[in-house]
C-alpha cells in the first residue's frame, strides 16, 4: 500500500511539473515578441479601486441605468457602486493558469497568421460575479477587462472553452480601439461608419432612457441610413424600454447627428442591414458589432466557424488585412 501511495504521489508531482512547464512556456509566448499580449491579474482589492476610478463613466448614468442594475426603483449610485465592488473576487492559481493558457493560445494564433496588433498596453484582468451587470460575460474600462467568474471557471470545458476564447478576443478589441483611434476608424469604415472628431450630444428623449455600455465610450461614429426614403446621417445609442426595472428591455436607436430631438428604430431604416452587414446580430453600435467581427476573424479566419463562412466575408477580410500591414 505504501508503494502504491508513493507511485501516486510521484505521478501527481510529474503532472504538476508538466503543467508548470507548459504554463511557463505559454506565458513566454504571450508576453514576448511583436505579437505579445501583455497582461496581469488584479487582486480583488485592486480591482475595486480600478473600478471606482472610472468615475466619468458612472457620472453619465441615467436613473434607469441605476434602477436596472439594482433591480429596483429609486436606487442610488452609492448602492450601485457598493454592490458592484462587493462582487469583485480574487483569481485563484488555477484560474490564472487557465487564463494564461488561453491568452498564450491567442498569441500563437497571431504569430501563426502573421498578424500584428496595434499598440497595446498591459491588459489588467479583473474577476467579478457580474450579477449587477445582468450576468454579462465581460466588459471593459480602459485597459481593464472584467470577466464573469463563472465563465473563467468553466473555460476549460469543450464548447465553453470556444465561447471563452471568443469573449477574450471580443473584449480585447475594445481595448485596442480605445487606445488606437486610427485602428478604430479603419475598423468602423469596414461597415460604412465615419468617425468624427467630437462626440454627438444625446437628445433629451434619449438621455432620459439611455442604457450605458462600458464598452462604448464615444458616440462620434455615424453612417448614412435611408429613413422614409431620405438619406439621414445617424449615430447609434442603446435605450431602455418599459417603465419599471422588472420590465426593462433595451433596443438600439438611430439618432440624427443634426441635433434634432428624435430617434428612429433600426427597422425604420431600409438599408440598416446593408450598412452593418449580417455577420452577427450585435448591431447596437459599430463598436460591439465590429468586436464580434474581429473575434470571428481571429478565432475562425475567413472560413468561419465550422467552415460556414459569412454573409459578408469582405468585413472579415478587411480585419485580417488590417492586421497584416
Amino acid at each position: 500500500m505504501k508503494n502504491k501511495k508513493g507511485v501516486g504521489k510521484k505521478i501527481l508531482l510529474i503532472v504538476l511539473i508538466v503543467i508548470l512547464v507548459c504554463a511557463i512556456a505559454d506565458i513566454c509566448v504571450a508576453e514576448t515578441g511583436a505579437r505579445r499580449i501583455p497582461h496581469r491579474f488584479a487582486s480583488a482589492e485592486e480591482g475595486k479601486e480600478l473600478l471606482l476610478a472610472n468615475s466619468e463613466y458612472y457620472s453619465r448614468f441615467s436613473q434607469k441605468d441605476i434602477d436596472y442594475r439594482m433591480k429596483k426603483e429609486g436606487a442610488t449610485m452609492e448602492e450601485l457602486l457598493r454592490a458592484t465592488t462587493d462582487e469583485i473576487r480574487n483569481f485563484n492559481l488555477f484560474e490564472k493558469y487557465l487564463m494564461d493558457r488561453r491568452i498564450a493560445k491567442m498569441a500563437r494564433q497571431l504569430k501563426k497568421n502573421g498578424y500584428a496588433l496595434p499598440k497595446l498596453e498591459t491588459i489588467t484582468y479583473i474577476k467579478t460575479d457580474m450579477s449587477v451587470e445582468g450576468s454579462q460575460s465581460g466588459y471593459t474600462h480602459g485597459n481593464e477587462i472584467y470577466l464573469n467568474s463563472t465563465n473563467i471557471l468553466f473555460s476549460f470545458i469543450p464548447g465553453a472553452s470556444e465561447f471563452f476564447d471568443h469573449l477574450l478576443w471580443h473584449e480585447l478589441f475594445h481595448c485596442l480601439t480605445r487606445n488606437n483611434p486610427g485602428f478604430r476608424a479603419e475598423m468602423y469604415s469596414l461597415i460604412h461608419f465615419t468617425v468624427a472628431d467630437f462626440d454627438f450630444e444625446l437628445p433629451p428623449d434619449v438621455r432620459e432612457n439611455y442604457h450605458s455600455n462600458p464598452d462604448v465610450e464615444h458616440h462620434n461614429a455615424y453612417a448614412t441610413f435611408l429613413i422614409d426614403g431620405k438619406e439621414t446621417d445617424c449615430f447609434l445609442a442603446w435605450i431602455f424600454t418599459g417603465e419599471e426595472p422588472a420590465s426593462f428591455e433595451s433596443t438600439a436607436v438611430l439618432i440624427p447627428i443634426d441635433g434634432t430631438d428624435t430617434f428612429y428604430l433600426p427597422e425604420q431604416a431600409s438599408n440598416f442591414d446593408e450598412v452593418f452587414g449580417n455577420n452577427n446580430d450585435y448591431k447596437i453600435d459599430p463598436e460591439e458589432y465590429m468586436a464580434n467581427n474581429f473575434a470571428d476573424a481571429m478565432q475562425y479566419g475567413l472560413g468561419g466557424r465550422n467552415g460556414q463562412s459569412y454573409p459578408n466575408p469582405e468585413i472579415i477580410q478587411g480585419v485580417m488585412d488590417c492586421l497584416r500591414k
